[in-house]
């Protein structure tokens, strides 16, 4: 069971050019500030501290309950059950678990390297999109703007730091994201994340559909069923379980 293609997609995520032009740079400004608009400004975004979320998840045919929840600054835990098995992947900002449980039997480990990296990219509440120029790890380049179904969208390539490079593609009216691609090193497209049917929860803007997929092949569908905002979680919640 793959089970991180959901983590990194619920929300908020190239031409291989080292540095954009003057016009350039301004154009992904204007466009970034439309985007931190959209997200209620800086002082909402930073006001975010906690978030819980419900749904479902349909992946291989098989049909999963989920529930996720984080908290500020970097503390995630997210449960997917189906039947009689629940599985629970678990990061505190140190450490990252994942409990197993197929009936009465239980078992606790540690992630992968993969699974770790996967799950703490996840635990970060901040998109790359948000506060760029803080960031100068972070490059960001306007690729050109394009039809997006019945969209018109600008396109971004974000390169982070040791991370994939990846493509966003922002409607040019609301500012929102409808969809991600990374991208590989040969330039080929890879894991492609589409966003819809956006709702505002309190004034923040959250997607409620999340389909995954490569090429032409879907991996794995979310539909959110409940989210709360900036509910009370302690730390202890995030922690590795005994049993």
């Amino acid at each position: 069971m793959r089970l991180f293609f959901i983590l990194s997609t619920i929300f908020m995520t190239f031409s291989f050019e080292a540095k954009a032009n003057v016009s350039d740079s301004y154009a992904v400004q204007r466009i970034l500030e439309r985007y931190t608009e959209t997200l209620g400004g800086l002082r909402s975004e930073a006001a975010l501290s906690s978030l819980s979320i419900e749904g479902s998840q349909v992946q291989d045919g098989v049909s999963y309950q989920f529930l996720m929840r984080k908290k500020r600054p970097n503390s995630i835990r997210y449960r997917l059950t189906a039947g009689e098995t629940s599985i629970v992947c678990g990061f505190n900002g140190r450490q990252g678990w994942q409990r197993t449980e197929v009936g009465a039997e239980v078992t606790i480990e540690d992630l992968s390297t993969d699974q770790l990296s996967a799950l703490s990219n996840e635990a970060d509440f901040d998109s790359p999109l948000i506060r760029h120029l803080e960031k100068p790890w972070n490059q960001i380049s306007l690729v050109g703007n394009e039809q997006l179904g019945d969209t018109y969208v600008h396109v971004l390539e974000v390169n982070e730091f040791h991370k994939p490079f990846v493509r966003y593609y922002l409607d040019s009216r609301s500012g929102l994201v409808l969809k991600r691609v990374q991208i590989h090193p040969d330039g080929t497209f890879g894991l492609e994340t589409q966003y819809r049917d956006y709702r505002d929860i309190n004034g923040y803007q959250f997607a409620f559909e999340v389909e995954n997929r490569i090429g032409d092949q879907p991996l794995s569908l979310v539909r959110i069923e409940t989210i709360d905002v900036n509910p009370g979680l302690l730390g202890l919640y995030f922690e590795k379980p005994n049993n």
